[in-house]
């Protein structure tokens, strides 16, 4: 199925994860608890908050009623997984205007179709997530109505053929994967020709949380004499080579005893593992294109732009003066304590760190910007985010496929029009976001996701996106044509295998 590819702001890039419409623990179904449909909250609404259009749900949709005794199981990563927390269930309402909005759709969703309960149940990690799918698929069970994984660890189901075409099984007679409450983009990239087997929008925070971006440092930046990055940003010279030209000088030694760590002053600190997979998307590079009928072959279009690109981001990590590889300590969190101490003027780290209360607490005033582009000739900043945001599938077992799919439609919805703009305009926006400039900073940002096909299947095309970038500058090497060279012989096979298995499906 053919679609014009649009980059949506927030409101239909996060994804869908199911959570229970009534109170419960992580694999009861039933707990007594009565939902609760409008919450309480003392937070008042970002006046600079975009309001976005929103078309009401379709009609077959609310003149559904399925009698409230039907009960939906969503099985689905842990609830206290870090990447998607309280984005599938909330137990309570807790004045929290982000939970309680999560918890008022769950509500809402059982309301509108006349439903029992939605219920989550949960996997203790991904892999037993995988392995409880494949049993249930195996025996013919049909426990499971929904799956929720992440991007990197629920594709891999699909050449498993555990997985319905969302386009067919009457799925599709209330899943409408063309409204804007779904990352329409994200869709056409992951389309194997007119099939789709998983799919992402609106419900899941996952998505819009691990958008890579940069942390600046306002204070530090007037102390270094630094131009307005906002400035720079809205002037197309936001790119990898200014900022290689611009933190060489900036390293200092503020504890005295000349040994590079993390008490000293960079003008970078940068995770030399998974920071190099946003460069993918940030200097619109691409691994995958489609054929004539949809499917997927290598793009070597652009094969000297990605080797050009390596060595910019083989400096920046590995040789520029001013950069702190953060990696062989702590990672993500390294970099997030520095800068919340203000001794970097910049970190690249999801956008869920301005979550945190190192941050939230951080006395100099920061603000956020794209991660840079490839060159000043490049039309737009791109988002990458990181590949653990969740995506939804229907196992092949499932009992009630329409049903499945009008669950699916409803939730999605109901995000798209309470949680979403909570989120983004009353937290990000509103709370950790304090400027008009950052807040523009942030639209630039979330309107902007980019996503190649190489990391929607990468562990059934063994990461071959990844491996060029991560695995040479982790190990230090400057090898690129080798290592792309490989990737030049195995994509392709890999592709077709892929191809053969996926045509191959039963239905």
């Amino acid at each position: 199925m053919k679609r014009t590819i649009a980059l949506l702001i927030v409101l239909s890039m996060m994804l869908g994860v199911l959570v229970a419409c009534s109170g419960g623990s992580d694999d009861s179904k039933d707990t007594g608890k009565t939902p609760t449909t409008t919450a309480p909250s003392e937070t008042t609404a970002d006046p600079n908050a975009i309001t976005t259009y929103l078309e009401p749900l379709d009609e077959s949709l609310t003149a559904l009623d399925y009698g409230g005794d039907k009960t939906i199981t969503i099985i689905a990563r842990n609830l206290k997984n870090k990447w998607a927390a309280n984005e599938l269930w909330v137990e309570e309402i807790t004045n929290d205007p982000v939970k309680d909005s999560v918890y008022n759709r769950n509500a809402a969703v059982c309301d509108i179709l006349g439903l029992k309960e939605i219920i989550q149940v949960s996997a203790e990690d991904q892999d037993e997530l995988q392995q409880k799918v494949n049993v249930m698929v195996g025996s013919g069970d049909q426990t499971y109505d929904i799956v929720a994984a992440s991007v990197a660890y629920g594709t891999p189901m699909i050449n498993q053929g555990l997985m319905y075409n969302l386009y067919d099984n009457g799925i599709d007679t209330y899943l409408d994967a063309e409204k804007p409450w779904w990352s329409q983009y994200w869709i056409e990239q992951a389309e194997m020709g007119d099939r789709l087997y998983c799919i992402t929008g609106a419900p899941a925070l996952s998505l819009t949380r691990l958008m890579f971006v940069m942390y600046y440092n306002k204070d530090l930046g007037a102390e270094l004499q630094v131009e307005d990055m906002y400035t720079v940003v809205d002037e197309g010279r936001w790119t990898i080579d200014y900022l290689n030209e611009l933190i060489p000088d900036m390293y200092r030694s503020l504890n005295g005893d000349d040994v590079r760590d993390e008490e000293d002053q960079y003008g970078l600190a940068i995770n030399h593992y998974e920071n190099c997979d946003m460069f993918w998307s940030a200097f619109d590079m691409t691994m995958i294109s489609k054929d004539e009928d949809g499917w997927f072959e290598m793009d070597t279009t652009g094969k000297e732009k990605i080797s050009n690109a390596f060595e910019k981001v083989f400096y920046l990590i590995r040789e520029n003066p001013g950069t702190y590889d953060t990696v062989d300590t702590k990672g993500f969190d390294v970099g997030r304590d520095m800068f919340a101490s203000g001794n970097l003027l910049f970190t690249a780290l999801h956008l869920s760190y301005a979550e945190s209360q190192e941050l939230r607490n951080m006395q100099d005033e920061y603000g956020i910007l794209p991660i840079p582009k490839y060159d000043e000739r490049q039309d737009n900043y791109y988002t990458y985010a990181h590949d653990q945001y969740t995506v939804f599938m229907v196992p092949k077992t499932v009992a009630n496929p329409e049903m499945s799919g009008a669950v699916l439609e409803t939730m999605a919805y109901e995000s798209y029009k309470t949680v979403q703009p909570t989120y983004y305009d009353m937290v990000l926006k509103g709370r950790y976001a304090n400027d008009p400039q950052s807040r523009k900073m942030l639209d630039t940002i979330t309107q902007n996701v980019k996503v190649d096909p190489a990391w929607i299947y990468g562990r059934q095309l063994a990461l071959p996106a990844a491996s060029v970038f991560r695995d040479l500058i982790y190990d230090g090497k400057k090898s690129f044509a080798t290592a792309y060279a490989k990737q030049e012989r195995m994509l392709p096979f890999s592709l077709k295998e892929m191809k053969q298995i996926v045509s191959g499906f039963d239905f």
